[in-house]
């Protein structure tokens, strides 16, 4: 399927904003399972498993917003001879 280069950037925006919105899903089951769950977290791995979910979700869901934001940009810029 090839991508329309008007939506390039919308396309690329929702793809790690779903993303991110799964790995926040996960991330946040993880660390209310971690108080639940007190015999698999006796070091704080399902909490530090979590919050590196979470925040491994939050970076892929900005890089991903600058990359979709950069693409609309590039492709509205007039044209010059450089």
């Amino acid at each position: 399927m090839r991508m329309n280069k008007r939506h390039e950037g919308q396309e690329i925006t929702n793809m790690c904003k779903w993303m991110a919105s799964v790995g926040l899903i996960v991330g946040v089951a993880l660390f209310l399972l971690s108080f639940i769950a007190s015999a698999y977290n006796k070091d704080y791995f399902l909490t530090i498993i979590s919050l590196g979910i979470i925040g491994a979700s939050m970076f892929m869901f900005g890089f991903g917003l600058f990359m979709g934001l950069l693409t609309e940009t590039y492709h509205r810029a007039p044209r010059e001879n450089v």
